[in-house]
């Protein structure tokens, strides 16, 4: 297991806690749903009137199909156990694994509220609550998690990346654009995110996954990194003149987080200072 005092950061040890509790209750859930899983429908329909106020849930039943269904319940939960252990056992490899449970739980929520509205069933709206809090709290730990100690994960840096080859291409008045200096901009930007509260770098990385998905909402069939040069200009020449101040700020504060580092940069800071004298 990890040494979570010496390698990991706050909201990883968190992740790393939720996970290694996920793994247990997976492990103590498996027998008790193997053995009892049929007599869950006596329990809820056996609660008091008061707090149950929806049709009882129908009896499981015998057959080989509900033993089938329970044993494919019960493999899954082994599954959803040993992938929590992989996980807490080496939270920065394994953890992007968690998409594997994200999915899970999204799917049972989904279908569970949609087994609610159909029917009107109590019983239904628990498994909402249930697994969709599962899904919603591992989703927002690994959130935080994600980036480790870099600030900005995988994703949101490929967004940024995208941002500084569209404001600083190649050519132009400083040759070199940002794509030829990305790692020492990345290193500036996190040593600027590092500076600031976890608000703000949180807020930062929401902006960075609000741009990613901005051209969808505009119409276009590709997020913002993968469009072409011209066209994230374009989108972000766009946004600077836009009618609504929250999206200004937010391409302004974007654009802060990469010609900042890029102008510290010593060879940028020459070139301006002898283009000054």
């Amino acid at each position: 297991m990890h040494d979570t005092d010496t390698q990991l950061t706050p909201a990883e040890k968190r992740f790393y806690l939720w996970m290694r509790l996920s793994f247990w209750m997976y492990m103590l859930g498996l027998p008790l749903f193997l053995l009892l899983g049929r007599q869950v429908a006596a329990f809820l329909n056996g609660l008091p009137g008061s707090l149950l106020q929806a049709p009882p849930w129908p009896p499981a039943g015998h057959g080989m199909e509900v033993l089938f269904w329970q044993v494919l319940g019960v493999s899954l939960m082994a599954i959803l156990a040993l992938l929590c252990l992989y996980i807490a056992r080496d939270v920065r490899r394994y953890g992007p694994m968690i998409i594997a449970l994200l999915a899970a739980k999204l799917v049972s929520t989904v279908c569970y509220a949609a087994l609610f509205a159909a029917s009107g069933n109590l019983a239904y709206l628990v498994g909402v609550l249930t697994d969709g809090g599962i899904f919603l709290l591992s989703w927002g730990l690994w959130f935080f998690a994600a980036p480790a100690d870099r600030f900005l994960d995988a994703a949101e840096t490929r967004v940024l990346t995208a941002i500084g080859d569209a404001l600083l291409p190649q050519g132009g008045p400083y040759p070199e654009g940002y794509k030829d200096v990305q790692e020492d901009c990345l290193e500036g930007t996190r040593q600027f995110l590092a500076a600031q509260p976890a608000v703000q770098v949180t807020m930062t990385r929401l902006m960075l996954r609000a741009m990613d998905v901005l051209p969808l909402i505009m119409g276009r069939f590709h997020r913002f990194h993968r469009l072409d040069a011209s066209a994230r200009t374009a989108i972000f020449e766009r946004l600077e003149q836009s009618r609504f101040s929250s999206l200004r700020m937010m391409a302004v504060a974007l654009k802060l987080y990469v010609v900042t580092p890029f102008f510290n940069l010593p060879e940028m800071v020459e070139r301006i200072q002898g283009k000054d004298q």
